[in-house]
Formats: C-alpha cells, sequence, structure tokens
C-alpha cells in the first residue's frame, strides 16, 4: 500500500499511460487541484478488486468504498453522492493504493464513475500542514487562471505578470514552495501566497 504525499507532490502531475510504464511530468500540487474536474476530501472505509472487464486489456480494478467528507471543486450535490473510487489494479496503468483512513483525493467523474490515478493530487489528510489545508480550502481556486512555470535556471522570473515561478531548489524561500498558493489579486497580477504579511513579490518583463 502506499499514498502520494503533498511533500513530494514535484515528482506527481498529469498521467500518461503507455503499456508497460506509468509516467507522471512534475507539477505543483495547485496544478493538480487546477485540472482536476473534482477535488475531494474522503474517508477510504474498503477496498475489493473488480475482474478486468471494463479495460480493453483485461487489467482489473480496484474499488475503494469511500464517504465523502468535503467538496473542495465540482459539483457538491453530485460529489457527495459517490460512494466509490476507481483506479486501475496495475501500478504500470497509473493504478494507486489507498490505505483505510482520510485522503485529499482528485480525479475526474465519467460515467458517474470517481476515477483516481497515481498522478493526481492523492494525500492523506492528517499528513497536510495548516498551511496548506488552507490553500486547498481558501487559495488554490483563486490561481487557476495564473500559470504557473518551473525554472531551474538563474536568476528565475516571470514572463509576465499572471506568471509565478516555480524555483523549488532556490534558498531565498523560507519554505518549500508546495506550501504556497499562486493566487490573482485586484490589480491581475499573480503571485505567490506565502502565508507572511507581505506576499512574496515578483518582477516581470
Amino acid at each position: 500500500m502506499m499514498s502520494v504525499s503533498l511533500s513530494v507532490a514535484l515528482l506527481v502531475c498529469v498521467c500518461v499511460c503507455v503499456s508497460e510504464s506509468c509516467s507522471c511530468f512534475p507539477a505543483h500540487p495547485q496544478e493538480l487541484f487546477c485540472m482536476s474536474s473534482t477535488v475531494l476530501r474522503a474517508e477510504v472505509t474498503g477496498e475489493k478488486i473488480i475482474p478486468g472487464k471494463r479495460n480493453g486489456d483485461g487489467m482489473g480494478e480496484v474499488q475503494y468504498d469511500i464517504k465523502v467528507m468535503k467538496v473542495f471543486k465540482g459539483s457538491s450535490d453530485r460529489i457527495k453522492q459517490i460512494q466509490h473510487a476507481f483506479t486501475s489494479e496495475m501500478s504500470s496503468l497509473c493504478g494507486t493504493r489507498l490505505d483505510n483512513g482520510q485522503y485529499l483525493l482528485s480525479g475526474e467523474i465519467m460515467d458517474e464513475r470517481f476515477s483516481i490515478t497515481l498522478c493526481d493530487l492523492i494525500t492523506r489528510w492528517d499528513s497536510l500542514s495548516l498551511m496548506q489545508k488552507n490553500n486547498i480550502k481558501y487559495r488554490y481556486q483563486m490561481g487557476c487562471d495564473c500559470k504557473i512555470s518551473s525554472c531551474t535556471d538563474q536568476p528565475c522570473q516571470p514572463s509576465s505578470k499572471s506568471e509565478c515561478v516555480w524555483d523549488n531548489w532556490s534558498s531565498s524561500w523560507p519554505e518549500p514552495l508546495h506550501e504556497f498558493a499562486c493566487i490573482r489579486h485586484s490589480d491581475g497580477s499573480c503571485n505567490w501566497y506565502t502565508g507572511t504579511a507581505k506576499n512574496h513579490t515578483q518582477t516581470y518583463a
């Protein structure tokens, strides 16, 4: 069993499934939140294996029994009716494994089925910091029309006022960037909300 911790979300992102492996491109947790149609907090209470009839390759699925506790993104009334989360039985097909307990889950609802993958935003709820929980509840949605870009070459500067630069290796940051949220302000600019009285400011060309 394993869970994907938000603290290592640098390794998590959009799933590209091929015949023999699952690859997840690096992304900030907020990007995963914004790309998902559904984000919720749920209690996982059980699981069972469903034989592979739905997939053309014959691979089975894992059906997790869940109780939705809070909806952060998506149609609340519809999502609260969800009782199961589905994922591939095979990790090579981006299947993810969960233990019993409370999780933050992101995914997609298709044909009345809530599907999750290894590359979605999935982590135990009690592993999140207070800052991360508040970002999920209040701030991530505020920046879904902002652009988050990664940067490895110094100096790292945004190319426009709508961009937050993800420089997680910089010693100038007091905390890892996965703790922060990129939000849009009333003047139209986007920058990192760090939880301090003064946001981290950026210049742009």
